[in-house]
């Protein structure tokens, strides 16, 4: 009977820990088109991001648009929709986006990103 329970508990948790929830990570790198901001820890999962964007001017900035991921070939093959709002001179600030075009899954392959701002 233990034993049952046992295998009963593995299996609901091996199950939780594969089913809906997909991470991913590109490395850091400046944002081309808008000197002084760079983009950092991006987590994706399979309907929305998370991206943290570093202002390092002494301005406020208004930041937001379009993050598509490229493919080896320049192909795209997602797009995702980040908010406009204010980032403070010298600050960070984290976004949640959602998914366009795409998905997680499909961005995960993505090899290069672009910008495209509002």
């Amino acid at each position: 009977m233990k034993r049952a329970y046992k295998i009963f508990i593995f299996c609901g948790i091996f199950f939780a820990l594969i089913s809906g929830i997909s991470y991913g990570f590109i490395r850091d790198g400046a944002i081309r088109g808008k000197s002084g901001l760079s983009f950092s820890n991006i987590a994706y999962n399979f309907d929305s991001l998370n991206v943290t964007i570093r202002n390092t001017t002494k301005y406020n900035v208004n930041f937001g648009g379009t993050m598509i991921f490229l493919d080896r070939h320049y192909r795209v093959v997602a797009k995702a929709e980040l908010m406009q709002a204010k980032i403070k001179r010298h600050s960070s600030r984290k976004y949640k986006g959602f998914f366009s075009e795409g998905s997680g899954h499909e961005a995960k392959s993505a090899r290069y990103l672009e910008w495209e701002f509002n």
